[in-house]
């Protein structure tokens, strides 16, 4: 029986800067339209974020996937109520 190989290379996502495109691109988006509104000295926070996000990134380049599942399935809890308050 043979068995089928799964390359790791082929399972990551797509990086700019070392960083997943779309998280790379809503929060550079998010602090531009930020600073458009606001001040633009929020102009600066954009290297400091993708440093940050970069340094995530560097460890394992799924875990912005891993948050956004985790943001997804708490804000998808309704029955939070029927077991006093537990995320069953």
């Amino acid at each position: 029986m043979h068995k089928n190989v799964l390359f790791r290379g082929c399972t990551r996502p797509a990086m700019f800067l070392g960083v997943p495109y779309l998280p790379f691109f809503m929060v550079a988006g998010g602090l531009l339209l930020l600073s458009m509104y606001t001040n633009f000295w929020f102009l600066l926070t954009i290297p400091v974020a993708i440093f940050i996000m970069r340094q995530m990134a560097k460890r394992d380049e799924m875990i912005f996937r891993l948050l956004g599942l985790r943001l997804m399935f708490k804000l998808k809890v309704r029955n939070v109520q029927e077991h006093d308050g537990m995320w069953v």
